[in-house]
Formats: structure tokens, sequence, C-alpha cells
């Protein structure tokens, strides 16, 4: 994402939700709202924020007795935000919008992670936690970057639905300051 509206159109976890529910074929709003089991008209007016922006693409317009339904694709498989809008003079704004895109992104894993809690599906063995690590901010950034090429090496073809006994996983990484520690040091 190189665009402000962009991110902006991600930051709600709903938004996030539709995306992670395409697979490889185009989907209707229809087909969306069965699958994410929420109403046709919240869907839609998702969708047509997600498509304003630039995120989702029309890919295909169907008659289906006398309606016409249209089919959608997301542009990219997965978010990532350009550099180019970190690296800038981020004034206020800008660095509003990116928080509000993570808060929202957290609030989705969150749902995602106390769901699957709920129904016994967590194991310690997929949950690593490292914390106590001082690192300067490029240093995080840095080991982010390192490990996002080597899980993107390690994950590359596995978003096929149709192999044998695969499940969807939600994979996170995360570097987030420990500010009640940073705020007792500085005591």
């Amino acid at each position: 994402m190189r665009d402000i509206e962009e991110i902006k159109a991600i930051s709600h976890p709903y938004r996030i939700e539709i995306l992670e529910a395409f697979g490889d074929e185009p989907l209707s709003a229809k087909q969306l709202s069965e699958l994410l089991g929420e109403p046709h008209a919240k869907i839609n007016y998702h969708i047509k924020t997600l498509l304003n922006a630039g995120i989702l693409d029309l890919v295909e317009e169907k008659v289906k007795s006398g309606i016409i339904e249209k089919y959608y694709l997301p542009k990219a498989k997965m978010v990532v935000i350009d550099k180019s809008i970190l690296n800038s003079g981020v004034d206020s704004n800008v660095a509003q919008t990116l928080n509000q895109a993570s808060i929202s992104l957290f609030e989705k894993i969150s749902d995602d992670f106390y769901r699957a809690a709920e129904n016994n599906e967590i194991q310690s063995k997929h949950v690593r936690h490292y914390n106590q690590y001082y690192l300067t901010e490029d240093e995080c950034r840095e080991l982010m970057d390192v490990l996002a090429e080597k899980l993107g090496e390690i994950l590359k073809d596995k978003d096929k639905r149709d192999r044998e006994n695969v499940r969807p996983y939600n994979i996170t990484i995360m570097g987030v300051p420990d500010l009640r520690r940073e705020k007792k040091m500085k005591k």
C-alpha cells in the first residue's frame, strides 16, 4: 500500500476479515455474506469502501434471475504498507491512520486468538513469546524484515486450500515496545 486512502480503507477489522475470506476464486457479496455470516448490506458497504480505495477489483458480472451479481478479488494476496509512507516525514494524520490500521489488525488477530482459545485450539507449540530484548527502532525493523523474508520463503504456496489435511492458520509476528518496562527504566 502506497496511499493513505488505502490504509484508511483497511483500518477496520471487518474489512481485513473480508479480505482474508478470499481464496484464488472471485467471490460475490452474497457469497461473502454467507461465508462470514453477516448481512448482505453490511458486506456491500465494506466492499464499496475497499473497491473505491483500489484494494478490491471487480472482475466479473453475471446475470442471475435478472439480478446482476458482481464478483470481486483482492488486488494483492497480502497487505504490506510501503516503506516510503513509513519513512516519509509522517504527519500526525498519517501516523494516526497507520496506528488505526495496526489496531484494527491487532483486534482481528485478538478475536481469532480468543475464538481459538475458547474452542481449545491453542497449543503452546503454536505460540512463541520473547520478551525483555532491548533493541533500537532500526534493529527491530531489521529483525521484522528478516523474519518476514524467511516466512515468505517457508510459506510460499501454502495458501492453497485444496491440499490434504490443511486448515487455515494466521501467522503473526509483532515487535511491540514494552512501554511499562521502559517507563520503569526511566525512573
